[in-house]
């Protein structure tokens, strides 16, 4: 959806500002309470940029046709709606719920709210070392930097999921799909709307980010810089790049601040302070915790979601641990067919009795692992001539899945996991036990291709040669046990043949 700052202004100015539904209950709850005040309010509005937006927005539009000053503080902003009118603007609200999103876009949001958490937590942190007083103007501007955004992930169709979906993990790839998909950048249409629904004017001042006009803007719109850099995790190998688009926002008057602010956040992180850029370091802290910060900032959705979860986790009896391998037996069932699988593996190992060749032994492998075992998406990979990449020989997907793997390649002269895959034949599947430690050793082109956070890659050799490498993954479905020590046997099979057809051939 091309449409250019003026395209996504008729789109987007008119639009009501959702709301999630939880924050909606928790205001109405404080507010027919009799012994809650107004007060009581302020940290949820501070903390909510979809309500902040919302109440500003219909409060200082009004005031501009009366001819007044604008409202740029939640405690003001507060006490002039009152108890009574507050009640009944909320109620009016639109729920993000009642939008009946895509998946895809809900979780959008949610990131979304994360990172305006970030964003908030950064300037904050600015606020606190430059020592300002009334810093509540900050914060919220600061809040209100994700509002253009959440607006996209609302009301812009498939715009953001097709950016994120090409150019999540690559940070320079990223702001060019931006300016692809959009034909504009999103602080441009974020500066629009906050002129439009007359927003504080600092928050415009943050999308700006006028570096000689107003130093509390440059402070919002480098904590913005660095809240989606925390919350992409794009760090490490570029991070260069994002030291100098940090210092970047840097004007004359903050040459003073920004050595400080630069500085002496952390010292920490020994490889990343060589390159300058403490506030990485810093972040890193963060980028560990893949949860939200409180429950509050997720959709009741997910929050009902986890909750299930948490009731179902089991506790098995010790009287019921004879029936254990029927359990298990079932739990493979729901993710494959176990019979339609065993037949595949004797099928495998009668073709080797037949000195079938290398085609059909592997051409089975590869059908059994994307219809017997259901993995949406097959990639065989072999090494170019000069060994520096593995590229795509061949590719199976399922009629859901997309083909953004058709030209899938590995750089092998990045250090990482794929490295040490290719040692040896061996297996190896990523899941949500080990992700925290293996997601940081995959390349950071990998993670654009691949878009999933679980799947599984196995090294063939025929005797001690590398012949290539098959990835496996089911998309938006994490890889259970069961179902990677079936992907493991049946390709560990094929290596096993390999090695007794290449003695075979000798």
């Amino acid at each position: 959806m091309t449409l250019g700052i003026e395209g996504w202004l008729d789109k987007l100015a008119d639009k009501k500002i959702p709301i999630l539904k939880s924050r909606r209950d928790q205001m109405l709850e404080l507010l027919t309470d009799e012994k809650a005040s107004l007060a009581e309010c302020n940290p949820i509005v501070l903390s909510d940029p979809l309500m902040a937006a919302n109440l500003f927005r219909r409060m200082n539009q009004q005031r501009l046709k009366d001819n007044r000053l604008p409202i740029t503080t939640v405690s003001s902003l507060l006490s002039l709606f009152g108890n009574a009118r507050l009640l009944q603007e909320i109620k009016t609200m639109v729920c993000v719920e009642d939008l009946n999103l895509p998946a895809v876009n809900l979780h959008g949001i949610e990131s979304c709210l994360k990172q305006s958490w970030y964003c908030t937590q950064f300037a904050m942190r600015w606020v606190s070392d430059r020592g300002v007083k009334e810093p509540e103007e900050v914060h919220v501007a600061a809040v209100l930097q994700s509002v253009p955004e959440l607006m996209l992930w609302c009301y812009g169709g498939d715009a953001l999921p097709r950016i994120h979906h090409r150019a999540y993990y690559e940070c320079k790839v990223y702001y060019e799909e931006v300016e692809k998909e959009l034909g504009c950048g999103k602080r441009k249409i974020g500066c629009a709307l906050a002129e439009i629904w007359a927003l504080p004017e600092l928050a415009g001042f943050g999308f700006e980010t006028k570096f000689n006009a107003y130093t509390h803007g440059t402070a919002i719109g480098l904590a913005a810089v660095l809240a989606r850099i925390c919350q992409h995790s794009w760090y490490g190998s570029d991070m260069e790049f994002f030291h100098k688009k940090a210092t970047h926002y840097f004007g004359e008057l903050e040459n003073k601040v920004a050595i400080h602010f630069h500085r002496q956040l952390l010292s920490m992180v020994d490889d990343e302070l060589e390159l300058g850029y403490r506030p990485v370091a810093f972040m890193l802290l963060f980028t560990d915790d893949k949860k939200y910060p409180e429950q509050k900032y997720c959709l009741a959705s997910e929050i009902k979601t986890e909750t299930a979860v948490k009731q179902k986790a089991p506790q098995k009896p010790e009287a019921e641990s004879k029936s254990e391998p029927v359990n298990k037996k079932a739990d493979v069932q729901e993710s494959f067919e176990a019979d339609k699988f065993s037949k595949d593996s004797e099928q495998l190992k009668q073709l080797l009795k037949e000195k079938a060749g290398f085609n059909d032994l592997f051409k089975h492998t590869i059908l059994s692992v994307h219809k017997t075992l259901g993995f949406e998406r097959v990639v065989f990979l072999v090494s170019n001539p000069d060994k520096t990449k593995m590229v795509t020989k061949l590719n199976l997907f399922s009629g859901q899945a997309d083909d953004s793997l058709k030209q899938f390649e590995i750089d092998m002269r990045v250090k990482g996991l794929f490295n040490q895959v290719m040692l040896k034949p061996q297996a190896f599947c990523l899941n949500a036990n080990n992700y925290q430690k293996f997601w940081k050793a995959i390349p950071g082109k990998v993670k654009s291709s691949i878009q999933v956070e679980s799947f599984c890659a196995v090294s063939i050799f025929s005797g001690d040669k590398p012949v290539g490498m098959i990835y496996a993954d089911k998309l938006n479905t994490a890889i259970t046990p069961e179902l990677f020590k079936a992907f493991q046997q049946i390709t560990m099979m094929l290596n096993k043949a390999l090695e007794i057809l290449k003695k075979n051939n000798e």
